[in-house]
């Protein structure tokens, strides 16, 4: 049996029916997600993985986000890795596999400067996906040891018309007001976020937070613009 083959053998049609309403644009992933990093671990580092990965496009959202987690689990160079990336990224067209893919990077927290310059790279894409890539990936990885404070300020300065694009923005600074709120607060006290809509979707993800108490959240919502 080969990855397409269990991907297809796994499918399940209520998930999919489920995932339809908040993927979005009518797409569907039948696989679910411990399912799906399951097939990818089994395979990873063997020749019918590197068949695989060579299979670009694939046909559906399933496929892509095996892909993504084998990625992930690549006993390679940080190198190696960024670049069987570059090739796939492309071809991502919705925010779950934009993500599933960077929470399985786990190699970032060894050689994480090199990631933060790919990521920062991707930043600069003008598609959508390629972009909420590199900003998940700062989020995810960089918003603790990793943490500079000079991030803020140039995620701050990104402006997008792109929904996906604005609400990975707005999940990095209400992680960003949790983890390093001395250096977080002062991005929303001073506006320094370019997008009016994101400053004030970032306030109402930190609202909705349970990390935050009542009177930190009561001071952030005066700061709405």
């Amino acid at each position: 049996m080969n990855i397409k083959e269990e991907i297809k053998n796994n499918c399940d049609v209520k998930y999919g029916e489920f995932t339809k309403k908040i993927i979005g644009k009518q797409k569907s992933a039948y696989l679910r997600i411990n399912i799906a990093k399951q097939i990818a671990k089994k395979y990873s580092n063997t020749n019918e993985a590197i068949k695989f990965l060579d299979m670009l496009p694939h046909k559906n959202i399933d496929q892509n986000n095996v892909h993504g987690l084998i990625i992930g689990y690549l006993k390679e160079e940080a190198l190696n890795v960024i670049s069987k990336l570059k090739k796939f990224l492309p071809y991502i067209d919705n925010w779950a596999t934009c993500d599933i893919t960077v929470s399985n990077l786990k190699i970032i927290k060894k050689e994480p400067q090199k990631f933060k310059i790919f990521a920062k790279n991707c930043i600069k894409s003008n598609k959508s996906f390629i972009k909420r890539f590199g900003i998940v990936i700062l989020l995810t990885y960089f918003l603790d040891d990793n943490f500079e404070k000079k991030d803020l300020k140039e995620m701050a300065s990104i402006y997008s018309d792109d929904y996906y694009v604005n609400m990975a923005l707005s999940w990095y600074f209400s992680v960003a007001f949790v983890k390093q709120y001395k250096s977080a607060i002062k991005i929303f006290q001073e506006s320094h976020i370019k997008n009016k809509w994101v400053h004030n979707k970032s306030i109402q993800k930190v609202c909705d937070s349970l990390r935050v108490n009542n009177q930190q959240k009561s001071y952030l919502k005066s700061l709405k613009r």
